[in-house]
């Protein structure tokens, strides 16, 4: 009897793809994730974690015959729960018919009739993990995960959307400690003006203590900008207001030696202020090795469409919402769209 003929292997259903492009991803967000001092954590399905908040005024004088205990604090979970999300392409092969194509790869080649392969698999899908990096990023502070939105905003609650969710639960808010008001912070409106400086001024001192004492603050490109050309106004040599000047005068008048700015297209130009200790904000993802991220397959009717699939999971965390950890102001935070390179008119 002739052996059974396994139609799978006769076209291209599902190739793992190069195990660089696997890693491609995480490699790009590591660098900007680092730049920014948020946590890049391998996350499946949810992970939590335990912040302890300590009551002070445990000690006490000690009575012979009079013992009172008291209570030490409290414990709060802090959860990461990651979401799936995918990105997919298609081509018709035959439309690279008698052409020989130039892939990035050794050699060039030309549409397979036999195997069905496209000639710029390498090309197509290395691009596509760029622009799948750029749109976490964009992502990390503005998303809102909704499955009715068909776009990376819809791919998991960003670090601005979860804050909101704190400051409606009032768990953020003016008397917790945990924000202070600014006002809108805008650029000078004359060579006098020097409000934005000062606003950002007051912002940091009126933070807790402990808080200041190491401490990052986030911002928009705009407020930054706003608060340089503010000092400028308030000193000599205003046209050479340098970054590292700028820095040193605000730790000065702070009294934050060891503070840091963290300013990146993702934080979009609003004036949000985000006051906070080193390494608090972490984004999950499913395994950095994941073979399954990147395939190419042939899963149509008509096996000379090739699909492009990339999936993963993504989630966000910011792990302690305590005075003594994280502040800030009553701005609004205004995303902006930055991933790709152009924009389909």
């Amino acid at each position: 009897m002739p052996p059974i003929i396994n139609a799978d292997s006769l076209n291209r259903t599902s190739e793992k793809y190069n195990p660089v492009l696997q890693v491609l991803p995480f490699e790009m967000l590591e660098a900007i994730l680092s730049e920014l001092g948020i946590n890049l954590l391998e996350v499946a399905g949810k992970d939590t974690i335990v912040t302890f908040n300590r009551l002070g005024g445990l000690s006490k004088p000690y009575v012979s015959g009079t013992i009172e205990y008291g209570n030490l604090g409290k414990a709060t979970e802090r959860s990461l729960e990651v979401q799936t999300a995918y990105a997919a392409l298609k081509d018709h092969i035959m439309n690279y018919r008698g052409t020989l194509i130039g892939t990035n790869t050794p050699e060039a080649e030309k549409v397979d009739n036999k195997t069905k392969k496209h000639p710029l698999e390498y090309l197509i899908l290395r691009e596509k993990i760029k622009t799948i990096s750029e749109d976490i990023i964009n992502a990390l502070f503005f998303a809102e995960r909704d499955v009715t939105d068909r776009s990376p905003m819809g791919m998991f609650d960003g670090f601005s959307k979860l804050i909101a969710n704190e400051v409606a639960l009032s768990a953020v808010s003016t008397v917790k400690g945990n924000m202070s008001s600014t006002g809108p912070i805008v650029a000078p409106v004359n060579t006098t003006d020097t409000t934005a400086y000062d606003q950002l001024v007051d912002f940091i001192r009126s933070a807790h203590p402990f808080l200041r004492k190491n401490c990052v603050l986030y911002l928009s490109n705009a407020t930054l900008f706003a608060a340089q050309d503010a000092l400028g106004n308030k000193i000599p040599g205003k046209d050479v207001m340098e970054y590292d000047i700028f820095l040193n005068h605000l730790k000065g008048k702070t009294f934050t030696p060891n503070l840091t700015l963290r300013t990146h297209y993702c934080l979009g130009s609003g004036d949000q202020l985000i006051l906070t200790i080193p390494q608090n904000f972490d984004l999950g993802l499913n395994t950095k090795g994941d073979e399954k991220f990147v395939q190419v397959r042939s899963p149509f009717e008509d096996p000379n469409f090739i699909q492009f699939w990339s999936q993963w999971d993504a989630g966000a965390r910011i792990r302690s919402i305590h005075p003594k950890t994280f502040m800030i102001n009553d701005g609004v935070p205004v995303s902006t769209e930055m991933s790709g390179d152009y924009i389909v008119s």
